[in-house]
């Protein structure tokens, strides 16, 4: 199984602005990834999440840094799915968007194996 996943650190006040453009991610895979797709390419599994980045991630009690982790996590079962899925979101009208909060904010971009799955 091959995986995308994208990590974004962005200032708390740029936050909201990030967090829409992951939205509307959201709504195109929601759009493109209905449960009776005909192409038969959904993603196995895909989650956003959000979260305040600590100064220690190993004591909270440090405080926080002010910025704020975005991650998008998808797991596809098949290497010519991913590449579709790139194709659709590269025509959508977020892309630019998408494309400008990853180049501002983008730590790390992985499109690899997934080679532990709790699931499996």
């Amino acid at each position: 199984m091959r995986a995308i996943n994208i990590c974004y650190k962005v200032p708390l006040g740029k936050a909201s602005e990030v967090e829409e453009v992951l939205k509307a991610h959201a709504e195109h895979m929601k759009a493109n990834y209905t449960p009776d797709n005909p192409r038969g390419d959904n993603p196995l599994d895909a989650y956003f999440t959000k979260a305040e980045e600590l100064n220690n991630p190993t004591n909270p009690a440090d405080g926080k840094t002010g910025n704020i982790i975005f991650t998008i996590n998808e797991k596809w079962s098949q290497p010519e799915h991913i590449q579709a899925h790139i194709g659709r979101t590269m025509e959508a009208a977020h892309f630019a968007k998408f494309v400008s909060a990853m180049q501002d904010y983008g730590t790390i971009s992985v499109m690899g194996e997934i080679f532990y799955d709790s699931n499996q």
